[in-house]
């Protein structure tokens, strides 16, 4: 081991986790780490960026359906019908949607983050375009907004997608997909089910919750860009 790296047991130590949650944050990219045999190193530098913004400062997360009502009503306040049965906001669950548009923006980073398994693949740059046009799939992120408007790089060889866990295990097997830290893939597991994973996926996305996509973005100026969207996306309600 060098002198700048890690084992995997002392950055779950660090981090307050176990090793399990470490292994899966490696896998999933957001550690960044050698394998030496069947051993993990851990990046320092990851680990430390890790802890300043996508680990909770206090409290915890909130709940998958808490975090989907909040980015599909703009906190309650475009409360369509369809959302507010099918996710229940009423009595406490609409105080707290109302409340939560007065948490602090960089916050975001880790109060939805159960909404949804990140998952990160590579694949050949001409199964891009087929994969794109499979159903069951809706455009998350960079893939969902426009690069140029937002001041970001153009990003047409990577897609970045909301679907259900069994959508991804058809897509992985259908076009290979590898899991890979910096893939030009990247799968959103809907961490729900039922009526609730069918209105999540049943059309685009609000603005709010492509923002929070872009906030948790390793890059920072996508993350800077995923801000300044969410303020826009929230006008009238923070």
């Amino acid at each position: 081991m060098t002198d700048n790296q890690m084992v995997v047991a002392d950055a779950a130590s660090l981090l307050g986790v176990n090793v399990q949650r470490v292994r899966a944050l490696l896998a999933a990219g957001e550690l960044s780490g050698t394998k030496v045999g069947s051993v993990w190193l851990v990046d320092p530098v990851s680990l430390a960026a890790y802890r300043h913004v996508r680990q909770p400062h206090g409290g915890r997360a909130l709940a998958p359906i808490t975090a989907w009502a909040a980015l599909l009503s703009r906190f309650a306040a475009d409360l369509s019908p369809e959302v507010r049965d099918t996710f229940d906001v009423k009595d406490e669950r609409r105080r707290r949607l109302l409340a939560l548009a007065g948490r602090d923006l960089d916050d975001w980073r880790w109060l939805a983050r159960r909404r949804a398994d990140v998952q990160r693949y590579d694949t050949r740059s001409a199964y891009l375009e087929r994969l794109m046009a499979r159903p069951g799939l809706v455009c998350a992120g960079l893939s969902a907004t426009t690069a140029a408007a937002a001041g970001l790089t153009e990003t047409s060889a990577r897609f970045d997608a909301y679907a259900a866990p069994s959508t991804i295990e058809r897509l992985v097997d259908e076009f290979k997909l590898r899991p890979a830290e910096d893939g030009n893939v990247t799968l959103r597991a809907v961490a729900l089910g039922g009526a609730q994973l069918a209105v999540v996926l049943s059309s685009r996305l609000p603005d709010l919750a492509i923002a929070v996509d872009l906030i948790e973005d390793r890059d920072e100026r996508t993350s800077a860009a995923g801000r300044a969207l969410f303020r826009k996306a929230s006008r009238g309600r923070r």
